[in-house]
């Protein structure tokens, strides 16, 4: 008798434990899926221990500068109707930080393009505010994401 009144209860706390397991790993998948690229990316990781205060809101992975090794485009919300965009460049023995070029700040998007079938590859960045939508195409060279053509940036960023 005392085993059920013990044991009714230890049931309980393991499906009720179990059940927040499950959501929280839904909700880690759901935040990995929204931003792009995995939580324990080391880019990323390097990103967030250079600038805790900027929520994280897109990233994507891949080699733009031609060096063998991907590296992370990240867009991240700096303030109120205003985020930044980086690009952190995996040198090997250390990551280096582009400078930092405004970035849409609604339904941002990353794509990687070869649009002149010569490396480096490109990277499209898009988005939009208050409706308004923008692109830019973007080519690192050395420390810099340099702008080769766009239409509307000023009127998302």
């Amino acid at each position: 008798m005392k085993w059920k009144k013990v044991g009714l209860p230890i049931v309980f706390i393991i499906i009720f434990g179990l059940g927040i397991w499950g959501f929280r790993i839904d909700k880690i998948r759901q935040q990995e899926e929204d931003i792009g690229v995995s939580l324990d990316n080391e880019l990323l990781e390097y990103f967030i221990s250079q600038y805790p205060d900027n929520k994280v809101l897109k990233c994507g992975y891949e080699d733009v500068n031609d060096d063998g090794r991907k590296d992370l485009v990240v867009i991240y919300y700096k303030a109120k109707r205003s985020n930044g965009m980086v690009v952190i460049l995996d040198k090997g023995d250390k990551y280096e930080i582009t400078e930092e070029v405004p970035a849409p700040i609604e339904n941002q998007t990353i794509e990687f393009k070869d649009i002149d079938d010569t490396g480096p590859i490109e990277f499209i960045v898009s988005g939009s505010k208050d409706g308004r939508f923008g692109y830019a195409i973007f080519r690192v060279e050395g420390l810099e994401s340099i702008n080769l053509f766009g239409e509307g940036m000023e009127d998302c960023c």
